[in-house]
């Protein structure tokens, strides 16, 4: 009896052990992926980036900074509406302090966008731009912040000043390995004339 009972708690042991390597390596393959994820987002690749975090939240559909990081990409691939949903998502996680506080922020910044979007469609350009002009000049809004400062003046009539704002964006991917739709964007809007 004491040999069963010592048997079955060697093979729970390695099945203990076994489960733990699965999980342990789960992780670092989620870990290698949402790295590999915020990589390209950070280079420009949104679209790379945005397939991976799919993939992603397909395993881990309710993971807060997933959640967060999907939602920045989904606004820099300037897919506003989405991303305000998929932010709205990961605020409603139990996560605090500072991924909560990011995630906020995040989707201010979106919410910003989304309202001078709608000035500039409606067509008061000036609005939209008092409200990019108030937002932070942060690096991460980069990409967005160039193309909607070009749109706003070619609302305004200022050509030159928006051909400036395209040509910039054209300058940041000319040597990239990937298809940027801003690229895309910015080199039509140049060859338009």
């Amino acid at each position: 009896m004491v040999h069963q009972f010592q048997c079955t708690m060697r093979i729970n042991y390695w099945i203990l052990a076994v489960l733990a390597i699965i999980i342990l390596s789960g992780c670092g393959r989620t870990q290698k992926m949402h790295q590999k994820a915020y990589d390209y987002s950070e280079a420009g690749n949104y679209q790379a980036a945005l397939e991976i975090y799919q993939e992603l939240l397909k395993e881990k559909p309710d993971h807060a900074l997933l959640l967060n990081d999907y939602g920045w990409t989904l606004f820099m691939a300037d897919s506003l509406e989405r991303a305000r949903q998929v932010l709205n998502r990961a605020k409603s996680q139990r996560d605090k302090g500072i991924l909560l506080r990011n995630i906020r922020k995040n989707l201010r910044i979106v919410k910003a966008f989304i309202q001078a979007r709608d000035h500039l469609e409606g067509g008061a350009p000036e609005k939209a731009k008092e409200i990019y002009d108030e937002l932070d000049k942060s690096w991460k809004t980069h990409d967005m912040r160039l193309k909607y400062y070009a749109l706003v003046h070619e609302s305004l009539g200022n050509k030159e000043k928006a051909d400036e704002y395209w040509q910039k964006i054209v300058d940041r991917y000319a040597e990239a390995d990937f298809e940027s739709s801003f690229y895309q964007q910015a080199s039509q809007k140049l060859n338009a004339e």
